[in-house]
């Protein structure tokens, strides 16, 4: 790990420990920004202060664990446990944070996680996407199977499990064959070593984050991290007015 990304990723656990205007504001880059899906623009680090005081408005107690990170040249991804209360409903939420820092802060960042798991404490009655009916016949043995330009040749263990915040249900690896599958998932950005990969990809409009637990050169566990709240909306545009809830600069 490099020093500019421990001594930012220290900063960052800070915050989350105990989030405030300066806190927040204090692992950016004065050129920095940092975007969520559906912003209209990404926040610069002029009006993060702004924005993290809406957010804590909104959820006062909120928590961020910051559990493991690793790094790539000035990448750094950054796994999260989140949580808090919002309209008296206690929340938890995974989230991975991916930055490129500048002088040991952060230049461009974004944040990868479910908003539509957040506003259902807003929204109880959210509906989810449509279960992914179990494999039959297909087989996926390696990540390049499901990625294209997969940055690492790896492969799957035979009794990985695989979370998605659009499934309840846990997935093998051959299911990951019919997730998604509306279009194919390029890998943009990565970081990682032999224990702990993250695999920052693109389908469309759709961002997502891949983190990959590895052992013996094998996936043994995968958590997809990506926004279902827009492809929601694409049955139900209704439920993109919770953005404003949350996201100051939320497009419509």
């Amino acid at each position: 790990m490099t020093s500019d990304a421990s001594r930012w990723f220290e900063l960052f656990r800070a915050f989350g420990r105990a989030p405030s205007p300066d806190s927040y504001a204090a692992v950016f880059h004065p050129e920095g920004e940092v975007a969520d899906a559906g912003m209209t623009e990404p926040t610069p680090a002029a009006q993060v202060r702004q924005a993290i005081a809406h957010v804590l408005t909104l959820m006062p107690d909120l928590f961020i664990e910051m559990k493991r990170y690793r790094t790539r040249g000035d990448a750094v991804f950054v796994e999260a446990a989140n949580s808090g209360t919002v309209n008296g409903t206690r929340v938890a939420w995974d989230a991975v944070y991916r930055v490129h820092l500048k002088d040991g802060l952060v230049h461009r960042g974004r944040r990868f996680y479910d908003q539509a798991t957040l506003f259902r404490a807003l929204r109880p009655d959210m509906p989810w996407l449509a279960e992914l009916p179990p494999s039959e016949g297909n087989h996926v043995a390696f990540y390049g199977d499901v990625v294209a330009n997969a940055p690492l040749p790896l492969r799957f263990d035979a009794a990985a499990r695989i979370e998605t915040p659009d499934q309840k249900r846990t997935l093998a690896p051959a299911d990951l064959a019919g997730h998604l599958a509306s279009g194919r998932l390029e890998a943009v950005d990565w970081a990682g070593d032999d224990t702990l990969a993250f695999v920052e990809w693109r389908r469309g409009d759709l961002l997502g984050v891949d983190r990959l637990d590895l052992r013996d050169g094998a996936i043994v566990a995968m958590r997809r991290n990506f926004d279902t709240l827009g492809l929601l909306a694409e049955h139900d545009r209704s439920v993109l007015a919770l953005r404003a809830a949350l996201l100051s600069n939320a497009g419509r």
